[in-house]
């Protein structure tokens, strides 16, 4: 029972969850009422005319003209429904006051119609059963986007103008008001379906908005999430890129400038290592905040691990450019407090500017990045700027790649050999083999140039295996208390491959391991400690040696010393430039010795090259020493001849083995 009442009541109510219908409803009733109306004024003025001579003026005139008069303001009204966007709210009152209005209004007309009967002859009454029967019927299906409306309209219209004709005493007003319940009962009955097919049509396109909004709230959020760094909310190197290749259209477009930056922390290892990756995610974050707060003409994005990249808006000169990327890097250096610790990192930018720099994307970043690089070995905490000078930089050290892709190792590189020499005695101990290259195209190339550049187009694993074969072949000559130390790339210390096929040259050339010690540098070890402890092993199983090159430089040397199979230490040069006047400096060195005393490690001093140097060093201690002052880097056939020309005594003038070099 409750069920069924519910079903009515639903047939006979506008439903507030449905505001969407109730649009659409107001939208079909916008097009169909004016034409309604407009069919009810001109059955109205055609049946008052007839009736003008035969009743009453307020029947015949007055009425008529009100009736007249409300239809027009209605049309009126739901035209310029049409023509404006409504809410469902305004629409579902629009849609009561219809079903009301058609009740109403249909009384109204169904009783001014009825008065007219008695007043006319037979085709005049005729005239009124025509325009209740038709009008009635049209106005419903004009209805027929909302089935109430309808219904209402047949209750208080057709219900009493059947009967009254059924009762007219008649039997063609019987006929006609039988005939004309069939025909609203049969109308009734398919506008209640069209309603239905309607509802279900519009609540289908609902659904179907309703799937493509979210689909393309989905693809924007997808499309947000795809240009967002999820950590620090900052668009990633995708939008950055994207970004890029606008702001070029764009600056082509108007003849402007702008720039881009490349951004690296500097010291951020070390806080991943020590506090942890959450830490260092925090502290990204914090960088992140800092950078956008900076200017709103900057554009930052974070493009990868401690990388940020920014976009430089404006038309900025270089001075300008180089001020802002400074104040970019004292921004960071600024300590950024957290619970349990204040982190204090640095930052070093580097900025290519449009068109100078580049004209696409890809030649700006690339370029901006390079600089970078360069401002971290040269410049490190300041910005600076892509110039002609680094384009020179890169011209030359694509020559360099080209030609060591096609370089014939064997013939075009050599070892030459600087010799470690006993601090108090003078005479060699043994001698490090360093890279040579005379490129028949370059001439000699600096292996500053060449290493970095054969690990870049992977060369450098052929190259370290042909200069070992050169190395071991040639020092077999020399003593058998002399040895040699040689150096392997970060390259090499990555790939336990390598060392073994290193470890098997060594093995076929019959040079006795523990005269041979690999020099690693800390920037080796930075890579993957765990892999590099890995090779280290692996150096030492052969026999051989490992020393520690730079030491003094890096943060965590002492670390590497504590962790990793070390067996001598070779302190960096850059203790001895001022060492005469600077006794921190002495003490430094002599802190170091004393360590490798401790820890029974050999401790050799690079970059001596004045007498004063070595004067202090003896003062200091025994140790083992490498410069200029001894030997310069000597050929294979130098090196040899430097040996045989060697006093046999020791403590011999050291003067006179740095003559002999």
């Amino acid at each position: 029972m409750r069920g069924n009442f519910e079903r009515l009541r639903g047939v006979f109510s506008i439903s507030d969850d449905n505001p969407d219908l109730a649009i659409a409803q107001i939208d079909r009733f916008s097009r169909q009422i004016p034409l309604m109306y407009t069919m009810v004024v001109v059955n109205t003025l055609a049946l008052a005319y007839d009736f003008m001579d035969q009743a009453p003026a307020w029947l015949s005139i007055y009425i008529p003209v009100f009736l007249v008069s409300i239809s027009v303001l209605r049309t009126l009204s739901y035209w310029r429904a049409g023509k404006q966007e409504i809410s469902g709210e305004v629409a579902r009152k629009k849609l009561r006051q219809t079903i009301v209005l058609a009740g109403v209004l249909g009384s109204i007309f169904a009783l001014w119609a009825l008065a007219l009967f008695g007043y006319g002859d037979v085709y005049s009454q005729g005239h009124v059963a025509f325009f209740s029967g038709v009008t009635s019927l049209g106005i419903m299906v004009c209805l027929m986007h909302l089935r109430i409306a309808a219904i209402v309209l047949g209750v208080t219209v057709i219900g009493p103008t059947s009967l009254f004709l059924i009762y007219a005493g008649s039997q063609e007003f019987l006929s006609v008001g039988l005939n004309l319940v069939i025909v609203a009962v049969a109308i009734l009955y398919v506008l209640s379906n069209h309603s239905e097919s309607f509802v279900d049509l519009i609540s289908n396109q609902i659904a179907l908005k309703k799937a493509a909004f979210e689909a393309n709230e989905l693809g924007k959020e997808n499309e947000r999430l795809a240009n967002l760094d999820s950590l620090t909310d900052l668009p990633n190197r995708r939008r950055f890129l994207a970004e890029l290749e606008e702001r070029i259209v764009g600056a082509a477009e108007g003849n402007r400038s702008f720039a881009v930056g490349t951004l690296d922390l500097d010291g951020f290892k070390p806080i991943n290592d020590i506090y942890g990756h959450v830490a260092g995610d925090n502290l990204l974050v914090k960088v992140g905040e800092r950078l956008s707060q900076i200017s709103s003409d900057l554009f930052v994005a974070r493009l990868g691990g401690d990388e940020f990249g920014i976009i430089f808006e404006g038309e900025l000169s270089d001075s300008e450019l180089r001020a802002l990327g400074n104040r970019i890097c004292e921004t960071v250096e600024e300590p950024f407090e957290f619970e349990n610790f204040i982190a204090n990192v640095g930052g070093t930018c580097g900025i290519a500017k449009y068109p100078e720099a580049g004209t696409t994307a890809k030649l700006l970043f690339e370029h901006s990045d390079y600089v970078l690089y360069v401002a971290k070995e040269r410049q490190k905490g300041k910005a600076v700027l892509f110039s002609e000078q680094h384009q020179d930089e890169i011209n030359e050290t694509t020559g360099i790649m080209r030609e060591l892709q096609k370089a014939n190792l064997d013939e075009e590189f050599f070892v030459a050999y600087q010799f470690v020499v006993d601090s108090d005695t003078g005479l060699p101990v043994g001698a490090e083999a360093l890279a040579r290259w005379a490129s028949p195209v370059l001439g000699n190339v600096p292996p500053t140039d060449f290493i970095k550049n054969a690990e870049k187009t992977g060369v450098v694993s052929k190259l370290t295996e042909t200069l070992l074969r050169k190395t071991l072949s040639e020092v077999s000559k020399w003593p058998g208390n002399l040895f040699v130390s040689f150096n392997l790339s970060a390259h090499d210390i990555g790939s336990p491959q390598n060392i073994l096929r290193l470890s098997e040259i060594v093995r076929r050339s019959g040079f006795p391991p523990e005269r041979l010690t690999f020099e690693i540098t800390e920037t080796a070890l930075l890579r993957d400690l765990g892999r590099a402890n890995e090779t280290l092993k692996l150096l030492k199983s052969l026999g051989s040696k490992v020393a520690l090159d730079d030491f003094g430089t890096g943060y965590s040397s002492l670390s590497y010393v504590q962790n990793l199979p070390i067996d001598k230490l070779k302190i960096d040069r850059s203790f001895l430039a001022n060492m005469e006047e600077c006794p921190t400096s002495q003490a430094v060195i002599k802190t170091i010795l004393d360590l490798c005393d401790n820890l029974d490690l050999d401790c050799i001093v690079e970059g001596v090259e004045r007498q004063g140097q070595l004067e202090i060093l003896r003062g200091i201690g025994n140790m083992k020493v490498q410069g200029y002052l001894f030997s310069k880097p000597l050929a294979s056939g130098d090196a040899l001849t430097y040996i045989q020309l060697l006093p046999s005594a020791e403590g011999q003038d050291i003067k006179r083995s740095a003559r002999h070099s």
